[in-house]
């Protein structure tokens, strides 16, 4: 299985899967097939149902070219710093300003995309 057929698996459990060097420790995200920091082919699976991080940027999109997202416009999209240290694109559930601590969860979209959906912690 690919790392990407791994992630979208997970997804489909409601699990985020995010990958950790055996070697460096690194934490990374989108999955790859070796550590994007020492190189090193020795990664394991970590996944959790949900993480959480800190909005960078955050923007609204009032178009898009996806008929499934057409009708969910405006969609708010932010960049999160997950606290492992990735940064993740991820839909959010409302607008969020910089620094806003949210919970990350993973799901598949209607056509079997994984996705990352982020919520304010309260």
């Amino acid at each position: 299985m690919t790392p990407m057929q791994q992630m979208i698996e997970s997804a489909v459990r409601g699990q985020l899967a995010l990958q950790r060097c055996v070697k460096c420790g690194t934490v990374q995200y989108p999955p790859r097939e070796l550590c994007s920091t020492c190189l090193a082919d020795q990664l394991e699976w970590r996944t959790t149902d949900t993480e959480n991080g800190e909005v960078l940027a955050s923007t609204m999109l009032h178009h898009s070219h996806e008929a499934a997202f057409q009708e969910a416009l405006p969609i708010c999209v932010g960049l999160v710093r997950l606290d492992p240290g990735p940064t993740v694109l991820c839909f959010l559930t409302e607008s969020c300003d910089v620094g806003t601590r949210v919970r990350i969860a993973a799901s598949n979209d209607a056509a079997g995309r994984a996705m990352l959906t982020a919520t304010p912690i309260a």
